[in-house]
């Protein structure tokens, strides 16, 4: 059973792909969907534009007719998601990754990658769909 499902929501397509796969899986279980807006820091510019990337996700998960939570958690996304999982008793995390290589991925600490070595529940990662044209 897949009471509660986390997703990051920091309104990247790939965030958005998460989002449309872990509704597809919380409509199967009647699942609460939570959106956490991680952010280095709380200023009000980044409050404003998380807020409203929350409000198209929130649109987006009571459409499809299931339970919306959030939450602004002032930390990196691999942290932040991992804490808020535990504490919220998440049974699935929904990550999107850009599949990064190379130097790239090595200099850039990927939220994904630090998700699935500690995350205390299933992660499910989505990678990021190329357009077809």
């Amino acid at each position: 059973m897949i009471s509660k499902i986390l997703v990051i929501a920091d309104g990247s397509a790939v965030s958005e792909q998460a989002l449309i796969e872990a509704i597809h899986i919380g409509k199967i279980f009647n699942s609460t969907i939570i959106c956490i807006h991680p952010m280095p820091r709380h200023d009000a510019v980044q409050v404003k534009a998380g807020k409203e990337i929350i409000d198209r996700y929130e649109a987006m998960v009571r459409g499809a007719g299931l339970a919306f939570e959030w939450l602004f958690v002032e930390d990196q996304p691999g942290p932040a998601a991992v804490k808020v999982a535990e504490r919220r008793g998440v049974d699935l995390i929904v990550v999107g990754s850009l599949g990064e290589k190379g130097i790239k991925r090595k200099l850039i600490p990927s939220a994904p990658e630090y998700i699935v070595k500690n995350a205390g529940c299933d992660v499910y990662v989505v990678k990021k769909r190329e357009p077809l044209f």
